[in-house]
């Protein structure tokens, strides 16, 4: 089991996080995530409206690395992990509401990613 760490926590809550994703035939795409966040010790989790590369690449091959960096600090981490795209259901209708906190649009889709391992840059 991975451990999440109280800084761990921190940089995700204060810190642009950025997804990597690879098509079926290996073609690299980062995206930044602002909506990213922890649901649980093994689960991250975010809202997604407008990468359509990102999903594509997440339907043909679920496998990512999210990184989040405090450039003035120079510390970060690389998470890595399984996503599922979710369209309905509690952990949609969650990160929704958590969107209209934020007073960002309703998403389309949520991500959520099964934490596997965690790397310190």
């Amino acid at each position: 089991m991975v451990t999440i760490t109280p800084a761990m926590k921190t940089l995700l809550d204060t810190q642009l996080a950025v997804i990597a994703t690879a098509s079926k035939d290996g073609v690299p795409n980062l995206g930044p995530k602002g909506s990213m966040h922890l649901i649980d010790d093994a689960t991250l989790a975010y809202a997604e409206s407008r990468g359509e590369q990102t999903l594509r690449n997440i339907l043909e091959n679920p496998r990512v690395v999210v990184m989040v960096i405090n450039r003035e600090k120079s510390e970060g981490y690389r998470i890595y992990g399984t996503a599922e795209l979710l369209t309905s259901g509690d952990l949609f209708e969650r990160v929704a509401a958590r969107q209209e906190q934020r007073k960002k649009p309703r998403p389309r889709n949520v991500v959520r990613i099964k934490i596997e391992n965690i790397n310190q840059v």
